[in-house]
């Protein structure tokens, strides 16, 4: 595998991903300042993390097809980018005009929600046109500045805010995020899927070409890695949204919420690309069945107990384990379609079964929120789901 003849897209696809995943927390920060500062409803907040989640879900396959056929995959990613930094520009503004609170609160959400459908099915396109076969190892050390991203982001974000105050922090935000996006686009700009198509084609003279429609053996295949990872999805998304809410809880510190999010979530920087490495030397289906059921092991283990410093080391090997789907499952999907489909199937797995699953587990999490169940009760509940996606998990055909 020649990492460094193509770099530029592996570097550049990376600080995309940093940006990207930097926002996946932001509603877990901002759930505590709205519900605990300015008193905005627990339920509702809930429920707007749900919409953004099905929004993201739904658009991601349409965005991949949209990119199939017009090679644009670096405008798009950084037209999602862009959108990223204004929806917290919005975010920002529901601080300083509080009676418009639920309203701006909407509307952030709403763009936050299509924003976040344009990375992954794009970024793993690119990976998978550049490196082809070996890409999940590639993807583990891209996701793993997602990771970072998604680490580094709640504690920078609360930082700006006790700074700078909860408006003003969220606008510098915006405006670091809006500018890295057009560094993104410099960087990538020149990919297109074309030009890896000619070497593609010219490696494989004589060859019958890729069938553009896929075969029922693959559909069944995407039908049941989907579903599991829409259960999967569901305990994941559900309990990491209301993670903040969850830590200050117990703790009642809200520094405390920024500094746990950013040093657990650390694992997946290692995670991720550790099982590419994995997933490329092992196989995806390997590497889908170890982490989804050590992640519902250790999230059992990590409910039993309160203290700070055992909460802290187990829920990060919880994020080691958990948070690696991007290479694993996109990783996956390289080993198993063709190259002109990876798009729109990662499409399908990742913006229908992770994201909208993710948003189905938040909706009943805020449903039971709703019914005043107890935040850790309801966590015991959503763990159920984990249970489930680990037991479907001998579905999946080992062969396609």
């Amino acid at each position: 595998m020649q990492i460094k003849k193509n770099s530029r897209f592996l570097i550049f696809t990376s600080l995309g991903h940093f940006l990207n995943d930097g926002t996946l927390l932001l509603f877990s920060v901002l759930i505590v300042y709205y519900n605990e500062f300015y008193h905005v409803n627990l339920t509702f907040l809930g429920s707007m993390a749900v919409i953004f989640g099905i929004l993201s879900g739904l658009i991601s396959p349409l965005i991949a097809s949209y990119a199939d056929k017009h090679d644009m995959d670096a405008f798009l990613i950084t037209f999602g980018l862009v959108l990223l930094g204004i929806s917290v520009v919005i975010f920002g503004l529901a601080f300083a005009l509080t009676p418009y609170i639920y309203v701006l609160i909407g509307i952030g959400s709403i763009l936050l929600g299509f924003a976040q459908a344009f990375y992954h099915p794009l970024g793993s396109s690119i990976l998978s046109y550049v490196y082809g076969k070996s890409s999940p190892t590639v993807l583990g050390i891209n996701g793993a500045f997602g990771s970072i991203g998604r680490s580094a982001m709640p504690s920078i974000i609360t930082a700006f805010i006790l700074a700078f105050g909860e408006r003003n922090g969220l606008f510098l935000t915006a405006l670091i995020m809006i500018s890295i996006a057009f560094l993104v686009y410099w960087g990538l700009y020149t990919f297109k899927r074309r030009n890896f198509d000619e070497k593609l084609k010219a490696k494989k003279v004589g060859e019958k070409p890729v069938k553009v429609k896929l075969e029922p053996q693959y559909v069944k295949f995407l039908f049941i890695l989907m579903v599991i990872v829409f259960i999967r999805a569901m305990f994941m998304s559900g309990t990491t949204t209301f993670l903040g809410e969850y830590i200050y809880r117990i703790y009642m510190s809200k520094a405390l919420v920024g500094i746990f999010l950013t040093v657990t979530f650390l694992g997946a920087v290692v995670g991720q690309p550790f099982f590419g490495w994995v997933t490329a030397r092992k196989g995806g289906r390997y590497t889908v069945f170890l982490t989804t059921i050590v992640s519902a092991v250790l999230f059992f283990v990590f409910l039993l107990w309160k203290n700070l410093a055992f909460s802290i080391s187990v829920y990060t090997l919880e994020v080691f384990f958990a948070m690696s789907g991007f290479p694993v499952l996109l990783g996956y999907v390289t080993q198993i379609f063709p190259p002109n489909y990876t798009a729109r199937a990662s499409s399908y797995i990742w913006g229908i079964g992770n994201t909208i699953g993710g948003a189905a587990g938040v909706g009943i999490m805020t449903l039971l929120l709703g019914l005043n169940l107890n935040i850790q009760i309801s966590f015991w509940i959503m763990l159920i789901f984990g249970v489930v996606s680990a037991a479907m998990l001998p579905l999946i055909p080992k062969k396609v």
